[in-house]
């Protein structure tokens, strides 16, 4: 193609028909336009689809790390769950002054025990280094950044500070001085129970720690029902454009 139209370019200028030279050499420039046209938009083609090719992976690897956040989440609220069942049988028995029983070494045991979230944030991470902007629809990029800076932020401060602080600068300090720890986190004896029942920086110690899991129950609700509403919105997502 390239050869004919040199020979007839050639032919042209020989031939001195100026007006048929100018009106080829501007047919010429168009095709060249075009193609180059066509060259961009193909490029642009491409690029997009290995841009959304790359969107949709991401999307499933924070769908993969939701769902076992998901699962964490959980967890970590029946287990503080746990330790405030223990914690209130434990301020009851004293408010109430009961014999020691041997059942209560269970519950004693779990006043050292906190909970911490095991948070999968690598998609997230990568996603992050990639750019947010990645991720096409506004209202799901929105959610995400949300979910991931504010949601997991303050569920990882509450955790630190009410969970791991609090037990090892307040809690354990207090209880360790009358306890004997019969199994390591499961269960422990008091030294001397008689003198517990009449112990009051004991039982508001006790107390305090019933109050800390329960309110790191509650804790939990926002993060297991952001986590699962975004995890609804991924696959909504993927399923619209049927890339599940």
């Amino acid at each position: 193609m390239i050869h004919f139209l040199r020979r007839m370019r050639q032919r042209l200028i020989k031939e001195g028909a100026l007006s048929k030279y100018l009106l080829y050499a501007t047919g010429e420039i168009l095709l060249i336009v075009i193609g180059i046209l066509i060259a961009l938009q193909l490029n642009n083609w491409n690029a997009d689809r290995a841009r959304e090719a790359q969107e949709l992976k991401m999307l499933n690897e924070l769908l993969v790390n939701l769902r076992a956040d998901s699962s964490d989440h959980i967890d970590n609220q029946e287990f503080w769950e746990r330790v405030e069942r223990s914690a209130f049988a434990v301020a009851e028995g004293l408010d109430s002054r009961s014999p020691w029983a041997d059942s209560m070494e269970t519950h004693y045991g779990w006043l050292l025990n906190s909970g911490i979230a095991n948070l999968n944030t690598s998609a997230y991470d990568n996603l992050k280094s990639l750019g947010l902007d990645l991720i096409s629809t506004d209202s799901l990029r929105v959610a995400v950044a949300n979910h991931y800076t504010v949601k997991y932020d303050r569920l990882t401060q509450y955790d630190r500070d009410l969970g791991v602080d609090h037990t090892v600068n307040l809690i354990a300090p207090v209880v360790l001085k009358r306890m004997r720890i019969v199994e390591q986190w499961q269960r422990a004896v008091p030294l001397d129970y008689e003198a517990l029942l009449d112990d009051l920086e004991f039982r508001e110690i006790v107390r305090f720690k019933a109050q800390t899991a329960s309110w790191m129950t509650y804790v939990y609700d926002s993060p297991i029902r952001s986590t699962n509403q975004l995890i609804d919105m991924i696959e909504s997502e993927l399923q619209e454009r049927g890339a599940r």
